[in-house]
């Protein structure tokens, strides 16, 4: 069997511009995979590689959109000795890095992400994810791109929302890294603040690169240690349990969720004696900061939405029995993983006194 990450494969992320990212790319044996939209912004830098292009956000990551991309790989002849270029956000990443696992048992695959959620999360580490009848992520596969490259100057074209639920991500990492992680977060939204708490337009380029520097560093060092998800890696999940349900359930953007799914995470380890009001405050305000919902009663006010999600509840990958493997937070810089009956946290997710 191949090995998960390969000797010759650099993880390392690549910062660099798009044209170095085509000079890079074999034009007789790459195919690039993005969406209209990405391809409008940035197809003109890889005008030497045949593409497919697959449909805009989550929809790409139904299990009923995969068979467009499989028939471009058909209709490019695409054989063991080509790679994939996967050009765009993290259902692009997700999408072609499964295809690529899949076709011929494995070709290899690039990314290119040119949003912040998959620059600092969505594209690193492997994991591939589609969904299935309403459940985020249930199909997947684990296989690492052969280079991550970033162009920090592709985040400038996102619309506000789109940046504010990838610094949903960036303050996770934040929150399980520690205090100089976190800190830096909060400094840039006071030295540079604007629409969605930084001015990611016109700040300086060093601050969105460390922004995702910091992110990439911090997640690859987990993924290093626990590959497939079975130990250190599920602190990644932060926020996940609850937030995935709510996405599922809502169709709000993921970070908005995994936000809510961080606060709701920070309320329950509070109500349960393990985190001091300081550090939740903190948390609670930098989230807001950029943007983001904290409060699932604004976003919730008859509770149709928390009912809803509580049927999503117990696809989550995370459950084992009866139980979660949730990701608790006890601090800036103190997460653990607990088994937690998961009767007990959809008790809490309902609006029930623990």
């Amino acid at each position: 069997m191949e090995p998960l990450i390969r000797a010759k494969d650099d993880i390392s992320p690549l910062f660099c511009g798009l044209g170095d990212v085509a000079r890079r790319m074999d034009a007789a044996k790459t195919l690039l995979v993005s969406d209209e939209r990405i391809y409008s912004l940035y197809g003109r830098h890889f005008p030497a590689l045949p593409c497919v292009l697959i449909p805009e956000g989550e929809i790409a990551k139904n299990i009923e959109a995969l068979p467009s991309l499989l028939d471009g790989f058909l209709r490019h002849r695409v054989d063991r000795s080509w790679s994939v270029l996967a050009l765009g956000g993290g259902s692009i990443s997700d999408t072609t890095g499964f295809a690529a696992h899949i076709w011929m048992r494995g070709i290899g695959f690039f990314a290119v992400p040119t949003t912040l959620l998959a620059m600092c999360d969505a594209a690193l580490g492997g994991k591939n994810g589609l969904d299935y009848r309403g459940y985020k992520n249930v199909i997947g596969s684990f296989h690492f791109p052969r280079r991550l490259f970033c162009d920090v100057e592709t985040l400038r074209s996102l619309e506000p929302e789109q940046f504010a639920s990838g610094m949903a991500e960036a303050i996770k990492h934040g929150i399980l890294e520690g205090e100089d992680h976190f800190a830096y977060l909060e400094d840039s939204a006071r030295r540079y603040g604007g629409e969605g708490g930084l001015n990611f337009q016109g700040c300086p380029a060093e601050t969105l690169e460390g922004i995702v520097r910091l992110s990439q560093r911090l997640k690859l060092k987990i993924v290093a240690r626990d590959p497939k998800e079975s130990g250190a890696r599920r602190l990644l999940n932060l926020g996940h349990s609850f937030g995935h349900a709510l996405e599922s359930a809502s169709g709000m953007p993921h970070g908005f969720a995994v936000s809510l799914g961080i606060a709701l995470a920070c309320s329950y380890a509070r109500a349960k004696g393990r985190m001091k009001e300081g550090d939740m405050r903190r948390i609670l305000n930098l989230l807001a900061r950029y943007g983001l919902p904290v409060n699932i009663g604004e976003v919730d006010a008859d509770g149709s939405l928390r009912k809803k999600a509580a049927d999503l509840f117990f696809m989550d990958k995370k459950r084992e029995g009866e139980f979660v493997h949730f990701i608790l937070p006890e601090g800036i810089g103190a997460v653990k993983i607990e088994k937690i009956p998961a009767e007990e946290l959809l008790s809490f997710l309902l609006g029930d006194r623990l």
